[in-house]
């Protein structure tokens, strides 16, 4: 019994890591970015859309970076 409860409290573990990454992976973002970028330069977008897009991925890489500070500050107390 033991080593089903260890094995699925290491499993949860795992889990909680790959979802923390997903979560927090900027570079998803940064692709984001550019792809609307692109799409504004290549006139397949408005600049009202290109801007509202961008606002939005820009606060949530904020977000992100916000959340990575706030562990940092928490592991080093």
């Amino acid at each position: 019994m033991f080593i089903i409860d260890d094995f699925l409290i290491w499993l949860a573990k795992k889990l909680q890591e790959i979802a923390e990454r997903e979560v927090t992976d900027e570079s998803k973002l940064k692709e984001e970015l550019l792809k609307v970028r692109t799409l504004f330069e290549t006139d397949q977008i408005s600049e009202e859309e290109y801007t509202k897009r961008e606002d939005e991925i820009l606060k949530r890489l904020e977000s992100i970076r916000k959340m990575k500070e706030t562990r940092a500050t928490h592991v080093k107390e």
